[in-house]
């Protein structure tokens, strides 16, 4: 995912240049600055910023100063100028800022286009990987999939921790997955800026701290409470039908953490107990209790592995409130006690956590 800052006081050339960024770098999260006051409040805002763009002649503090104040803080960040001046000083006086690149206005799209993809080293292969990973996210939240959304979310999240808790590569997959989140919460407008501040303060977290197994179920409970808002919004405006089935595993999967009885998933469902039981079974070919059961279980795993939480407090966040009766479930499920299973992944880990 890259930051682009856009730094323009032109409103229509502002809105090219975005338009343009958006269409050739997928995976571009993009800030705006209509002076350069506003420029270096962004500067200060976040830790890297990948590219920005600087017209020369912006309000004081003009271009030339906010490029000074940026290489103050850093000496890795792609500069392009834009300007409409062709100054042979001015010109000099860029290149002595390290600045990557001088396009006088007008620009030709083509020309911009070029220019962006070259000092970004824009890989085709990931803009149409982070397209599919875009369409994929936005679809399963606005067709309210969410037992889906938690499978990936998991999978996500689960990638990135190894023992080290530093797999760069990994963890900037995940990144780059809750930056996407980031701009569905922004496409929605203020609905939804308190979770989008929350994706926010995410991203940072995992940034600074990594996925570590001590901060592991702090990143999961987070990004539960997120999808737990995101798919109220969605479920709220979703405009297709949904059967009692499909909103029966909706609501499970909103309460995965808390306890669940057939009663009260039925009443979320608009159907009686027993119907709701019978009918489950029929249709997904799994008793109710059971599917319940599978979906804790799969959370379960993921904490006996990749946190440090002892198995009794896993089975107090699962909401089982006797721990002796989760593990019972838990080897129905696996064929393993939970201690042993965390053994068979966590080799170098188990004597301490069982």
């Amino acid at each position: 995912m890259f930051n682009i800052v856009i730094v323009e006081d032109e409103p229509i050339e502002l809105e090219s240049l975005r338009r343009i960024i958006s269409q050739c770098v997928e995976n571009a999260v993009i800030h705006e600055a209509s002076t350069g006051k506003k420029a270096i409040q962004l500067i200060d805002q976040f830790n890297h910023i990948d590219m920005i763009f600087v017209d020369i002649n912006i309000p004081l503090p003009n271009g030339n100063q906010v490029i000074e104040y940026l290489r103050k803080k850093s000496a890795d960040t792609k500069v392009i100028v834009t300007t409409a001046n062709d100054d042979f000083d001015i010109v000099r006086s860029m290149y002595n800022l390290k600045v990557n690149d001088y396009l006088l206005k007008p620009v030709k799209k083509s020309i911009l286009i070029d220019t962006i993809k070259k000092t970004l080293e824009v890989n085709e292969d990931d803009n149409e990987k982070s397209r599919a990973l875009k369409q994929k996210v936005f679809t399963l939240i606005d067709e309210c999939r969410y037992a889906p959304w938690h499978s990936l979310l998991f999978d996500m999240i689960n990638g990135a921790c190894h023992i080290d808790g530093h797999n760069e590569e990994q963890r900037k997959e995940v990144i780059d997955f809750l930056e996407i989140v980031s701009q569905y919460t922004t496409v929605q407008g203020e609905k939804l800026a308190p979770t989008h501040r929350k994706v926010t303060a995410m991203i940072k977290d995992i940034n600074q701290y990594g996925i570590i197994e001590n901060r592991y179920f702090r990143v999961i409970f987070g990004l539960l409470t997120i999808s737990e808002e995101l798919f109220d919004y969605a479920f709220k405006n979703y405009s297709g039908n949904i059967d009692f089935i499909e909103r029966a595993k909706f609501h499970i999967e909103k309460n995965i953490l808390r306890n669940l009885t057939l009663d009260d998933v039925a009443a979320k469902s608009f159907v009686s107990p027993c119907y709701l039981s019978r009918a489950f079974k029929k249709i997904t070919g799994i008793g109710f209790s059971n599917y319940i059961a599978t979906r804790k279980i799969t959370i379960a795993k993921s904490l006996l592995q990749f946190s440090d939480m002892k198995v009794n407090t896993i089975a107090l966040e699962l909401a089982y409130q006797d721990s002796n009766y989760f593990c019972r479930i838990f080897k129905k499920e696996t064929g393993l006690a939970p201690s042993d299973y965390r053994k068979i992944v966590t080799p170098a880990e188990s004597a301490a956590l069982a």
